[in-house]
């Protein structure tokens, strides 16, 4: 089969259906795993952002796992501003069901009946007037063709088998670039659903990856924190629907895409720990300090260590960030 058939029977119709453990009982950590700083520091932006609309803004984000980033955002706009948080409605977009469970549960415990969170199948059941997009390693979950040159990449018996690619495949090669890694599919309609959904929008998302294609494969394994080459495992079954499969993004390749969109402006590009300088993390640290006390000031700063460090999430994973009619 092609592989990005498998690809997606792997991810999509196993893996996610049968639930993502993050953090220390998963299979790997992401920036929301360290703590509810990440959050709070989205908090702040979302307020920077807020006078760019009128009216009521939507805050959606888009495969929200156990929905805890969302629900970090909502207690970080209530801890700046806790007389703005009734300007502000929130919505996920998840497919999955059992994740939708966990979503409603997580801000049941959170908020009881106070802050109410619209949950979506897809953005095509949505159409919002003001909307804040957020996703946190989204796009490097996207179903993706592997090619070398004019072969791509198939799976027989859980081996991978490189054969002569076709035309739909080597056309999206030669459109985006790439003559030896992943080439994402779906991309271009699901930011033209982004562009549908909103009449003014902000879209802004943290992936691994960079500017540019690697030229090389990227296509990697994490099980149990340990993380191993997609092409130098000898048992793929033993993986497969049972651990994480992912790629990094190629960041222009989502540029261009969204930049085809009539009135779709570019804002920017940078790693994760730039960003979140840039959000307001230190004034975030002052606030925990005030509000919290120095126990609150120290695990803050021990968090923002965490995502703002090259060598930990700071610089390997990055921000890039659109919008429509602000």
């Amino acid at each position: 089969m092609k592989f990005s058939e498998f690809f997606n029977s792997w991810l999509h119709e196993n893996y996610y259906k049968k639930g993502v453990k993050v953090g220390k009982g998963g299979d790997f950590y992401t920036s929301v795993s360290v703590g509810s700083f990440f959050g709070i520091c989205i908090a702040k932006k979302i307020l920077s952002l807020k006078d760019k609309f009128s009216g009521k803004i939507s805050i959606v984000e888009i495969g929200a796992n156990e929905g805890y980033l969302l629900a970090d955002i909502v207690q970080g706009i209530y801890t700046f501003a806790p007389n703005l948080l009734s300007d502000f409605e929130f919505c996920i977009i998840e497919p999955h069901e059992n994740l939708q469970i966990l979503q409603k549960r997580t801000f049941q415990e959170r908020f009881g009946d106070d802050v109410l969170v619209e949950i979506c199948h897809s953005l095509n059941e949505c159409e919002f007037k003001n909307a804040i997009f957020i996703s946190n390693e989204l796009i490097d979950s996207f179903t993706c063709e592997v090619v070398d040159d004019k072969n791509m990449l198939f799976i027989e018996d859980f081996k991978p088998v490189f054969k002569k690619a076709d035309e739909k495949t080597l056309s999206l090669a030669l459109k985006f670039g790439i003559k030896k890694g992943e080439i994402p599919l779906n991309l271009e309609s699901f930011v033209s659903e982004i562009c549908q959904s909103a009449a003014k929008f902000s879209f802004i998302t943290f992936d691994y990856g960079d500017m540019w294609a690697r030229g090389e494969f990227s296509l990697r394994i994490y099980n149990k924190h340990s993380v191993y080459n997609f092409f130098e495992c000898e048992n793929l079954s033993q993986f497969f629907g049972k651990s994480d499969i992912t790629y990094d993004v190629n960041f222009a390749v989502l540029k261009d895409i969204f930049l085809q969109n009539d009135g779709v402006k570019f804002e920017k590009f940078c790693s994760q720990g730039r960003a979140i300088l840039d959000f307001g993390a230190v004034e975030v640290l002052e606030l925990l300090l005030e509000k919290g006390g120095e126990n609150a000031y120290k695990n803050g700063a021990n968090q923002l260590k965490r995502l703002t460090h090259p060598d930990e999430l700071g610089s390997r994973f990055k921000m890039i960030e659109f919008s429509k009619g602000i």
